[in-house]
């Protein structure tokens, strides 16, 4: 007999509601503590999105799972005692160790810092302690990511079609695009700004290529 799927009905904003309702939290609160500003929250809270990034950052908020919250299936409440059961962590320092100028034509400005002593940090819970942040300039990812606004990067994690990556070229480009597919020995990205459309790079040429776990408010931002 096939298993009984534990999938909660409703959608998405469904579920940020009734989650944010049960900790007794008003949006205002929540963009305090989870840095997602009121007017996104909002928005995700009556569907106008049917995912987000902020999922994580939110999941550890309302104590629940983030794969529960993002589709409704799964475990809802994390039990951290479960062997092998997928957990954020704790909020850690992670580093800030550059700025992107966001677009195909993009500039990265290292500070040439290992990662633990960069320009400030952000609390964010995130598993690898490789983890780093960049801050990003420039408006061409609107409304997705707004100018000053953060990327938390994790480069430990594998990205798959759909994930949005940091992207670092050989000839100095930086972008932070959605990772569509590797072929022919190219690396293929779309845009989220459709002004920019798909970008197609050789492999040979990417230096980087790290899965972005999440987007942080200029708020979040804080000096070491």
């Amino acid at each position: 007999m096939e298993p009984t799927k534990n999938r909660e009905e409703g959608t998405l904003g469904n579920r940020l509601r009734a989650c944010r309702k049960a900790k007794g939290l008003t949006q205002k609160e929540v963009e305090a503590r989870a840095g997602v500003s009121q007017g996104t929250l909002s928005e995700l809270e009556n569907d106008k999105y049917p995912t987000s990034t902020f999922v994580p950052q939110l999941a550890e908020l309302y104590g629940v799972e983030a794969l529960w919250l993002a589709t409704g299936e799964g475990r809802k409440v994390r039990d951290d005692t479960v062997e092998g059961a997928p957990t954020l962590g704790r909020s850690r320092k992670v580093p800030v160790v550059g700025t992107s100028q966001l677009g195909d034509s993009g500039f990265w400005a290292e500070l040439n810092t290992p990662v633990g002593f960069g320009d400030g940090h952000i609390p964010f819970p995130v598993r690898s302690e490789r983890a780093y942040a960049v801050r990003c300039k420039g408006d061409s990812m609107k409304p997705r990511i707004k100018d000053g606004e953060f990327v938390i990067v994790d480069p430990d994690q594998s990205p798959v079609p759909g994930d949005e990556v940091l992207v670092k070229s050989s000839d100095g480009r930086v972008m932070v695009k959605e990772f569509l597919y590797r072929r022919d020995g190219f690396v293929h990205l779309l845009s989220v700004n459709e002004e920019h459309g798909k970008i197609s790079i050789a492999e040979s040429e990417v230096e980087k290529l790290h899965y972005v776990a999440a987007i942080a408010k200029r708020a979040m931002w804080q000096q070491d």
